[in-house]
């Protein structure tokens, strides 16, 4: 699959952004805590080549879920657009192990609350991220060989209607996290 993907920084009322969520039709879904632990790779630098591995935990309420994602390099200018492979496990330290064990190394966590709403095929989410701030992504998943241009428009589009206009961030959660 590939994951178009814009984000952007959120506008300080947050309450008028729901409101204007809401009334272009967005439901919410839920809420959730996501822990992400980056490892970068042995035989090259993920930062050099725009690559991410991480496992993700996530809570809602008393569930826990834990996953591998691997994200491609951006394949755009203008989004966060990647490829990305995600898949469910069933211990993240045993995974953590793993790839400690084939010389992964883990380089950073990033903690954020996430609420999740829906608008046809685009999930929209306000993330607060510990140590970074808030943020609004619209994503929608399209399979590979697809073009991008229909989904960005409409991500755009979707932008415009909730007011926002300007404040688009390419740089993962991680890259702003501005490590050593």
């Amino acid at each position: 699959m590939i994951e178009v993907e814009v984000k952007a920084h959120a506008p300080e009322d947050q309450d008028a952004l729901v409101k204007k969520l809401v009334k272009i039709g967005a439901k919410r879904v839920g809420e959730e805590y996501q822990e992400d632990v980056y490892f970068n790779a042995p035989h090259r630098d993920f930062a050099q080549t725009d690559e991410a591995l991480r496992i993700r935990k996530v809570q809602q309420g008393d569930s826990e879920d834990l996953f591998i994602t691997y994200k491609g390099a951006k394949m755009d200018e203008v989004s966060k657009t990647r490829k990305e492979v995600e898949v469910g496990v069933e211990d993240s330290a045993k995974v953590a192990d793993i790839f400690q064990s084939l010389s992964f190394r883990p380089v950073a966590t990033v903690r954020k609350n996430r609420t999740i709403y829906n608008l046809n095929d685009l999930v929209i989410t306000l993330d607060q991220v510990q140590g970074v701030g808030s943020f609004v992504e619209i994503e929608k998943e399209i399979e590979e060989g697809e073009d991008t241009k229909e989904a960005l428009d409409e991500i755009f589009t979707t932008y415009s209607q909730i007011g926002i206009e300007k404040g688009f961030e390419r740089r993962s959660y991680l890259e702003l996290m501005e490590l050593p």
